[in-house]
């Protein structure tokens, strides 16, 4: 059985939502007997409202997660990013949450499953025909020193906050010109670019697709041109992670032996893929290849 609530966070006079599984466990004979799931609304990985609602790749990949623990009792919660990485900093009450990047800091205070995810690595985001291309910031290898952009005082860029980032951007979070701002289902980050508020925008592409299609820009011959940030990795790495509490590194266990069958199914890879378009699902296969014999080969399993 699941069971879903959510905390509803007001900035602004603007309803933020987000959902944060959280996992406390109740132990029964030693194992964990329930796992209470956070998860924050960061479309088009976890989706909590609208037409998209519950389809977000996170969203769609726990579930073939949570269905080969049918032992488990799973409980779902909604919270913000900053919530989410409160609720680690203690081991009273166990929490997990899916879609993780791996931190040294982080690894101190969290166990880390194998790998559930594969995606575009982070980029830089502006208008079709901005002149941002020829910034100074731009690297010969076309990649972006976001440390360098944000020194242009001329320029407004906007990030998500509560988030890992390379040290180019968040050295740039420290200009008053390069401002933190959640990115939500109500939220539309391609909007704020399109509508010229902000000149540019740091963030994963599939974000970015996502947001562009759900303002149907689109359809009106509107585009955004996107550059990889230059101290960034091509691709991102994701992880279910559950704090240090007495029971986390028993589900973390169960939850691997369920990874290492799924990461042989192509339903699995499909949902990974779903928000992804085809040109960059094309640069990922190499990438998906590695991920998924490192997963396989830590078992004792091989993909052909």
């Amino acid at each position: 059985m699941v069971n879903i609530s959510s905390d509803q966070a007001h900035t602004g006079g603007a309803v933020r939502k987000a959902v944060l599984l959280t996992g406390f466990f109740c132990c029964q004979n030693g194992m964990a007997a329930e796992v209470t799931w956070l998860k924050t609304d960061w479309p088009p990985h976890q989706i909590t409202t609208g037409v998209y609602q519950e389809q977000g790749t996170f969203d769609v990949l726990q579930k073939l997660v949570v269905a080969g623990l049918p032992h488990l009792t799973h409980q779902i919660k909604v919270v913000n990013l900053q919530r989410l990485e409160q609720a680690f900093l203690q081991n009273s009450q166990g929490v997990c949450s899916f879609g993780s990047l791996f931190t040294e800091e982080r690894a101190k205070t969290r166990w880390y499953s194998k790998a559930v995810a594969v995606l575009p690595g982070l980029a830089v985001h502006f208008r079709q025909y901005s002149d941002l291309k020829q910034h100074q910031a731009v690297q010969t290898n076309g990649s972006v020193d976001v440390r360098q952009l944000a020194q242009d005082k001329k320029l407004t860029g906007v990030y998500q906050p509560n988030r890992f980032y390379p040290s180019s951007v968040m050295d740039a979070a420290q200009h008053a010109n390069f401002i933190p701002q959640e990115f939500t289902s109500q939220i539309n980050a391609a909007a704020l670019l399109l509508s010229k508020r902000v000149d540019y925008v740091v963030e994963y592409p599939e974000r970015m697709a996502f947001y562009l299609k759900q303002n149907q820009q689109q359809e009106q011959g509107q585009q955004l041109q996107s550059l990889v940030v230059s101290d960034a990795s091509p691709y991102v790495v994701s992880y279910i992670t559950c704090n240090k509490s007495p029971q986390g590194q028993q589900v973390i266990a169960q939850i691997n032996k369920v990874l290492e069958g799924l990461w042989q199914e192509s339903d699995y890879k499909t949902a990974m893929f779903h928000w992804v378009d085809e040109e960059t699902k094309s640069r990922l296969e190499s990438a998906y290849a590695e991920v998924q014999q490192q997963v396989l080969a830590s078992s004792g399993l091989v993909k052909p």
